[in-house]
């Protein structure tokens, strides 16, 4: 008898993700899930883990709500178990015990939801039942499946506490929502060092949460995003070297009568709307008083042509080139739809961020410096926060000025409150200012603000 216990290992679906202001359909998502579902059915899976966010935001529509719930009752229909934890984007706030539509569908038995409550002596280690329908672990064909989910900032210390619960012997997989803290850029990356305490009980560690693909040591794995969340991601099916890099899900193979129970760990690829990124050089038409925009859009059109670019894929065009935008009276979004329809394709995403905007200062040697917009904008925003002190961020000003950048980035294009709202919330900032001592001028003028308030 076969022992083996072979699992399908996804996260960051992102049910409900809206592209280029909709005009990238959000079916993609559900395309990119259902394939996933089919490769568990097809190969037979005893389980599929699913590894946070597979909504994009906590208030889902009725649309991926519905299809949520087709794709997981396929799943259900054959037989294979469906171990979920949450992420951020499925929760409203971090600490929250507000329900998700994740309880919704582990209420409707579509799914197993793992999480992991911390008291004051630590992980509550409770194992799910089918009455409950919640709990931290449960055990299926002799593996310990525990899931901790989203922890934000404090993840390393309590995934530490967390593995410390956990009874030695039998292989455990654990499921966590996070990434490594070179990659992640904000509080809550673990360390090589915490890798290697988790690697003393797990036998497989699931990750989500960055939709790079990434492989630790042939036993901690992040599969990636099987769909473009940002058109950017479409770098990562590619390597340095620029050779296919495989992404959007993992196939493992458990063994627990084996002395090494991990057998297999293999990332494999789904298919998804194809991606193109070009460049476009706008010196020779920068500078027009009539009809400039008009030779932009048919310049890029030609280029689109160019590269046989498909009906069906999306376009990332980069503008270069000397620019003066004061003449160029240029609307992204309304040239990108014109490109888009003239080029039959399916949508076009223009990015202006490396056009020169001329003299902008003297290199070191008395040449000619061109500095890009994103580099003025940066600097700009920098000079004002030098300008500033900003209680308990002394000598993060990179940091804040990255942090506002981004928002900036963010309103530019198009992003909604909620994606906004995240990007503050998942800052290692807000932590920083929320256990900052307050001493000296600062607490003098926090107690003189709070008589202001009080007499108010």
């Amino acid at each position: 008898m076969n022992s083996t216990m072979k699992l399908i290992h996804a996260a960051d679906i992102h049910l409900g993700r809206r592209r280029l202001e909709g005009r990238l359909p959000d079916s993609d998502f559900a395309g990119a899930f259902s394939h996933i579902a089919d490769q568990a059915i097809v190969g037979r899976a005893d389980a599929l883990l699913l590894v946070g966010d597979l909504f994009d935001r906590p208030q889902v529509e009725p649309p991926h709500l519905r299809q949520a719930q087709e794709i997981l009752a396929r799943l259900k229909t054959a037989g294979i178990p469906v171990i979920a934890v949450a992420g951020n984007h499925d929760k409203a706030f971090l600490n929250s015990d507000e329900p998700t539509w994740l309880d919704f569908l582990a209420d409707d038995e579509l799914l197993i939801l793992l999480s992991a409550r911390f008291g004051p002596e630590g992980p509550a280690m409770e194992p799910w039942t089918k009455e409950s329908q919640r709990g931290t672990w449960i055990e299926l064909g002799g593996v310990r499946f525990t899931g901790a989910g989203y922890l934000g900032a404090a993840t390393p210390h309590k995934v530490r506490e967390l593995v410390g619960q956990l009874p030695p012997g039998g292989p455990h997989v654990l499921l966590l929502h996070a990434g490594p803290d070179y990659f992640v850029g904000e509080a809550g990356g673990f360390s090589s060092e915490d890798l290697r305490l988790i690697r003393e009980r797990v036998t497989y560690l699931a990750l989500g949460h960055i939709h790079k693909p990434m492989v630790h040591e042939g036993w901690a794995c992040n599969p990636g995003s099987p769909e473009n969340c940002e058109l950017t991601e479409s770098y990562y099916d590619r390597n340095k070297a620029g050779n296919p890099c495989p992404r959007g899900y993992a196939w493992v193979e458990i063994d627990p009568s084996a002395e090494k129970p991990l057998q297999k760990l293999e990332v494999r690829s789904n298919p998804r709307r194809p991606v193109f990124h070009l460049s476009l050089d706008c010196t020779p038409f920068g500078n027009k008083l009539k009809d400039g925009v008009a030779a932009l859009e048919k310049a890029s059109c030609k280029l689109i042509a160019e590269n046989q670019v498909p009906a069906e894929a999306a376009v990332v065009l980069r503008l270069t080139g000397k620019v003066n935008l004061s003449r160029l009276a240029l609307d992204l979004q309304i040239a990108a739809q014109n490109i888009e329809q003239a080029a039959a394709v399916k949508a076009v995403c223009l990015d202006a961020s490396t056009i020169n905007l001329g003299e902008a200062g003297l290199g070191a040697g008395g040449g000619e410096t061109i500095l890009s917009r994103e580099e003025i904008e940066r600097a700009s925003i920098r000079n004002l926060v030098d300008d500033e002190h900003l209680w308990g961020l002394d000598g993060e000003q990179e940091s804040i000025a990255n942090l506002f950048f981004k928002l900036k980035e963010g309103v530019r294009s198009s992003k909604s409150k909620e994606e906004l709202a995240e990007l503050v919330q998942l800052s290692p900032l807000v932590e920083k200012i929320r256990t900052a001592p307050v001493s000296g001028e600062d607490a003098e003028s926090v107690a003189q603000q709070n008589t202001e308030e009080g007499q108010v």
